[in-house]
């Protein structure tokens, strides 16, 4: 199962310390969920400044995901990961004495910035520890490590912020960011065997070799522009939903408390990392990514078409329903690092998952603002302990467009055309040399 034959629980360590640091960065990712009134309250008073505050983090994430993944690819994610976890302690840091939405967009941004090498890191590690078969299940793993952040983003951080406050909890993640920073430099490895960081960041630089010449690899770049727009709005609707409005739509729509509400939008990244996880070993079985990808974004979509006609209205399992689908559904994501990996046939795991995730999170800056906006459009005006409170019609509004950005994304990945060479090698078809 792993790369060179070397034990699982060496590669599991491995590819864990990378983990830890991504689960920390999907904490802060969500964080807002669970603080929206806190943060309403003292740094956003409006859905839209809300929503800004919380895409300010998708801003500097996806712009640097290019960037750093291609240093990934140079350099090996052993040094990327500990200067990102520092820089991520001082982001949480910065977050957490803000005075304002301007300094709280600075200390979210620095936070984005941080935590954009996070999902390349822990790929690039899987894919260096792990075989090549098993990169579509150790993605699936990895995203169940963002669902566990996520977890600890919703009931567990309420309560702590019910007990210290917000700004005590955020402090305390940004002693957990700074050691982690020493633990990855100390411990971690780019790749199996005992080599000198010499060697290290040699065999993590990528190697020369020719480049395909057959008809068929000149529709790589637009294959993979078709793949990058489909992938525009499933995420952005987790970032928008799950990440942040399930809360008030619960809490203000169907009159949840906001422990309740927490609790449910946080069992929607562990439906979320189900799916993932699901679909991830269907997709190795099959030997196919796109039709697996395609039925998740379709399931996304439904779920908030289904939100946006009312369907829900006046009943709250309904909505959970609905909500929990959205978040099973949503667990296709990981195909889309996947695919990307099979359309450019190379070994630059770090630079492809990134440009992908540029893509992913493109939809996570917009759709959760562009939410936001929709509420305040159809604000009635009315206010509880200096919270803005919102129109169920304004709900319905905004899940209808989001659902049908969601179904436009679909016709883009139909757009993709997969090249027949090279093939994946499974563990149910071997190469030769396997043999």
């Amino acid at each position: 199962m792993t790369a060179a034959g070397r034990p699982l629980g060496l590669a599991l360590a491995m590819w864990g310390l990378a983990a830890l640091f991504y689960l920390i960065d999907f904490f802060h990712r969500v964080s807002p969920a669970a603080l929206a009134e806190d943060l309403s309250r003292d740094l956003a008073p409006t859905a839209a400044s809300l929503g800004t505050l919380s895409s300010a983090y998708f801003i500097t994430y996806a712009l640097l995901q290019v960037p750093l993944g291609m240093l990934v690819d140079r350099f090996g994610p052993r040094r990327i990961i500990a200067l990102a976890a520092l820089s991520s302690s001082l982001g949480a840091l910065g977050f957490a004495v803000a005075s304002g939405l301007e300094t709280g967009w600075a200390g979210r941004m620095l936070l984005g910035a941080s935590g954009a090498v996070a999902w390349t890191a822990m790929l690039k590690v899987g894919a260096q520890w792990f075989s090549p078969a098993q990169f579509a299940r150790i993605s699936g793993l990895s995203l169940s490590v963002g669902a566990l952040g996520a977890i600890l983003s919703g009931l567990p951080l309420r309560a702590a912020a019910d007990a210290l406050g917000w700004r005590t909890v955020i402090l305390l993640s940004s002693s957990a960011s700074a050691l982690l920073a020493i633990a990855v430099w100390r411990y971690l490895r780019d790749s199996p065997g005992p080599k000198t960081e010499g060697q290290d960041r040699a065999e993590a630089a990528p190697q020369a070799r020719p480049m395909p010449t057959t008809p068929a690899d000149t529709s790589v770049g637009r294959n993979l522009l078709w793949h990058c727009l489909g992938q525009m709005g499933m995420t952005g609707s987790m970032a928008a939903v799950a990440w942040l409005w399930a809360v008030p739509y619960l809490t203000q729509v169907h009159g949840l408390t906001a422990q309740q509400a927490t609790s449910t939008t946080s069992l929607m990244m562990v439906f979320m990392a189900a799916g993932a996880l699901t679909l991830g070993a269907i997709s190795d079985v099959l030997r196919n990514r796109q039709m697996p990808l395609a039925l998740g974004t379709l399931g996304v979509g439904l779920a908030l078409i289904g939100l946006g006609s009312g369907w829900a209205e006046g009943s709250v399992t309904r909505a959970v329903a609905l909500l929990w689908m959205m978040g099973l559904a949503s667990g296709a994501m990981v195909l889309a690092f996947a695919l990307g990996k099979d359309l450019i046939h190379d070994e630059r795991t770090g630079t492809v998952v990134a440009v992908v995730n540029f893509s992913v999170m493109l939809g996570s800056i917009v759709l959760p603002p562009a939410f936001g906006l929709i509420l305040d459009a159809f604000w009635a005006g009315s206010m509880s302990d200096g919270v803005r409170i919102y129109t169920a019609e304004g709900f319905r509004w905004a899940f209808l467009g989001l659902g049908l950005w969601v179904l436009l994304t679909l016709a883009f990945q139909r757009g993709v055309r997969l090249t027949p060479a090279p093939k994946l090698r499974f563990p149910l078809s071997p190469s030769k040399t396997q043999r």
